[in-house]
């Protein structure tokens, strides 16, 4: 029997897709990528993921290493942000990387862009010796790149640590072990002290 999310038969096309670091002079178009992933009719919001990447970019928290693009036939179809986190705990600073936004032109999707831009993003962060990553997030997405639930590590939104949606992804062995607390995202993160 199938799932519905295995439904809609996928076309894989990753083979010819081209996964690099995003250009200055690109950043329109990838907005306008975002757009289509998130955008939804009569989805009224003061936030959208094309302002918070945007935001984001004029930032000393921007890591251009870690703002990839998908291309596609000469057409960027996906991109994939980092910037970094804090995970704190009575004073004790711990250093991660938060991803978001994730997105995929919506004419891209079920391809396995999103797949390739994670795996290869992935890579890239521990090439440059972070040791993990946190992502808020759908289970059914994260959990096949190994991401697990953050309350295993006892790290959460607030002191509770039961978000069933945040996850974490150790890049280096034991990295996240000894580590607990409250994750703490970027200024652009925020509106008015509140988590966007």
């Amino acid at each position: 029997m199938y799932n519905r999310i295995n439904i809609k038969e996928k076309e894989v096309i990753t083979v010819d897709v081209i996964i690099r670091k995003e250009n200055s002079d690109e950043y329109g178009i990838v907005n306008d990528v975002i757009k289509s992933a998130f955008f939804k009719e009569n989805k009224i919001s003061d936030f959208n993921e094309w302002n918070l990447v945007s935001d984001i970019r004029n930032s000393p928290y921007y890591i251009n290493e870690l703002s990839l693009v998908a291309e596609y036939d000469n057409k960027i179809v996906g991109h994939i942000m980092y910037t970094p986190m804090s995970i704190i705990n009575d004073g004790n600073i711990n250093e991660s990387l938060a991803l978001a936004p994730l997105s995929v032109h919506k004419d891209y999707q079920n391809k396995g862009i999103g797949s390739k831009l994670m795996t290869e993003s992935i890579k890239k962060a521990k090439s440059l010796g972070y040791t993990s990553i946190i992502v808020l997030g759908h289970p059914k997405l994260y959990k096949k790149f190994g991401f697990i639930e953050a309350l295993n590590y006892n790290i959460g939104l607030d002191e509770e640590c039961n978000n069933p949606y945040l996850f974490a992804l150790e890049l280096e062995k034991d990295s996240l072990s000894n580590v607990k607390g409250i994750v703490k995202y970027c200024d652009p993160f925020y509106s008015d002290g509140e988590l966007i």
